[in-house]
């Protein structure tokens, strides 16, 4: 199975829950399940910002570094799961990939069955910043339980 997390700029939120989702699947000894991460808007030269390497090394996440990648038809294609942060990105992707509607899903309802938004933390400091990466990791802990569970 391959799972695809998928935000603006892949450096924030698709690019930690991608690496939170490893870090859980790990633990309950899944390694049939890929995981990656693409943005709708990502360019190779954009960087994964300090507070997101700082929050992912907290979680125990050390990582050899990251390239963004454009979300691209083949992604669509490889992936058996696509999971947005938003519904801005889900319309756009709904409009731009609609033969694959069947898999595309909004973080949160996937995880919780709620219609809501995964606000972008980056422009976020201090505590507002990981509240907000909380509720990340929460939401990518329950896809975590919902796919490993049988």
């Amino acid at each position: 199975m391959n799972i695809c997390f998928v935000c603006h700029a892949n450096i924030c939120r698709s690019f930690s829950a991608q690496e939170l989702l490893k870090k859980f699947l790990s633990e309950k000894n899944r390694r049939d399940i890929n995981v990656f991460s693409r943005g709708i808007f990502a360019q190779s030269y954009f960087s994964v910002p300090s507070k997101i390497t700082e929050f992912l090394k907290e979680e125990n996440i050390l990582f050899d570094g990251h390239c963004a990648a454009l979300l691209s038809g083949a992604d669509m294609q490889k992936a058996d799961l696509i999971l947005v942060m938003t519904e801005d990105q889900l319309d756009y992707l709904l409009d731009k990939y609609s033969e694959f509607s069947d898999k595309i899903y909004l973080l949160l309802d996937y995880a919780y069955g709620e219609e809501k938004d995964l606000e972008d933390p980056i422009s976020k400091s201090g505590r507002a910043f990981y509240k907000t990466m909380e509720k990340l990791k929460r939401a990518v802990k329950a896809v975590a339980d919902k796919l490993t569970e049988n």
